[in-house]
């Protein structure tokens, strides 16, 4: 059931994405250029133009990603002691560093280096790095592999880490993480994660029974709204459109303890 849901899920979002609805609209409008359909092409890409422009210089992403990421700020203090420090994997490009021999990131790099922080701070503490390859193709390769050299980089020996490299999305690492851990109520485990992605983690974490510590990185936004004249805007909106697709989803099926957790 679970791989079912991984499968559609990526399905669906593939092709309802914002950038590939955008690049659709305009491969049909500029196809409707060369044919009878010509007015609608103009108009249907002209609207098309205006949507591209409106998302990459107003800030559209700030207004879906900030309300996630204010949700659980960063631990003023940290508890003198913890049991353990649970990583999610997502950051990692496989491919570039399978490639060129190096570690390599799509972005949110800071998840490793606050784990590696995390894991001098609490030199006794047990080390999760939970996640496995989340394309529907290419499972052999796992994001692992570019911990694994990371890790080496800044020094911390990866036989000090338990990696869960089977999980395929957010829901599959708490489940599996906690089969691996089997953790007892009342021991303290610093959960690091992206900030916008935070509130889904939390909650699915605590449905399976694991009260975690929120540690949010790799933040997006500022307190204040921007006005941007970026392209790579479209993305971030993307990236905010599908977290907040994702908690409903997750709410409605009933795999997170609340429809948008709070601390």
């Amino acid at each position: 059931m679970e791989n079912i849901f991984w499968i559609v899920s990526k399905i669906t979002w593939a092709i309802l994405a914002p950038e590939t609805l955008l690049l659709f609209f305009l491969i049909m409008s500029a196809s409707f250029l060369w044919s009878r359909y010509y007015k609608q092409g103009r108009v249907l890409i002209s609207s098309t133009v205006i949507i591209i422009t409106m998302v990459s210089v107003l800030p559209f992403s700030d207004w879906v990603l900030r309300p996630l990421e204010d949700l659980f700020i960063i631990p003023d203090k940290l508890p003198d002691r913890v049991d353990g420090v649970i990583v999610l994997a997502g950051a990692e490009d496989i491919s570039v560093t399978v490639a060129r021999g190096q570690p390599s990131f799509h972005g949110g790099g800071e998840r490793l280096t606050t784990f590696v922080w995390l894991a001098r701070v609490y030199p006794d503490a047990v080390l999760l790095y939970t996640g496995g390859s989340g394309t529907l193709t290419n499972q052999d390769k796992k994001p692992s592999i570019v911990a694994r050299k990371f890790f080496k980089q800044l020094g911390l020996n990866p036989a000090r880490v338990r990696f869960e490299s089977d999980s395929k999305n957010t829901l599959e690492n708490a489940l599996k993480s906690y089969e691996l851990i089997k953790p007892t109520p009342g021991q303290k485990w610093i959960l690091v994660t992206s900030a916008y992605h935070m509130p889904r983690s939390v909650g699915i974490f605590r449905k399976v029974g694991w009260n975690v510590i929120p540690y949010p990185v790799d933040f997006n936004t500022t307190k204040n709204f921007r006005i941007n004249f970026d392209l790579r805007e479209i993305g971030r909106f993307s990236q905010g459109i599908r977290e907040w697709v994702g908690l409903l989803v997750y709410w409605a099926t009933d795999l997170t303890s609340e429809l948008l957790p709070h601390p």
